[in-house]
């Protein structure tokens, strides 16, 4: 499982296109409830110390969803419906960490309610842009793993 700082390192382009996307921004997050269906709901990743990150009310009941089964998927918002400046996707595995950790102590500190915070790992993240006269989708992919490629670029 990768890392933001390891995707950062093998595909420095496309972590910085996501970056600029996702960190601190309102976005998409899905996990997985016991009944298998998808929830979605907003969250405000950030990234520090190397780590995507997010955090939970600490009595949500994505913290059990995530105990049970840790997959994720992050999708950035959108400035527009036409697309123009591009969309982001990310998805891997949720690990817990404590609330004393140095990415989140920010949080932990300023939080009037207990907080659940989690980093996220990057098993892969597509980049989209949309390009030309009729705005065509170019799709720029990286996957993590030991078998780790590069990012590649495709159209729709």
């Amino acid at each position: 499982m990768a890392t933001w700082a390891e995707f950062e390192l093998a595909e420095p382009d496309l972590a910085a296109f996501g970056r600029e996307r996702v960190d601190g921004k309102v976005c998409f997050h899905a996990t997985l409830r016991p009944d298998g269906w998808p929830r979605v709901h907003p969250v405000e990743p950030w990234i520090a110390v190397g780590l995507l990150l997010v955090r939970f009310r600490g009595h949500s009941p994505k913290v059990e969803e995530v105990l049970r089964d840790g997959r994720y998927a992050l999708h950035s918002p959108m400035d527009n419906p036409d697309g123009i400046g591009g969309e982001f996707m990310v998805r891997g595995w949720m690990e817990q960490i404590a609330g004393t950790h140095p990415a989140v102590q920010r949080f932990a500190d300023d939080a009037p309610y207990p907080l659940a915070f989690y980093a996220m790992s990057v098993e892969e993240a597509v980049g989209t842009t949309y390009e030309g006269k009729d705005l065509e989708p170019v799709y720029r992919r990286w996957r993590g793993g030991s078998g780790a490629q590069g990012a590649s670029a495709e159209r729709a």
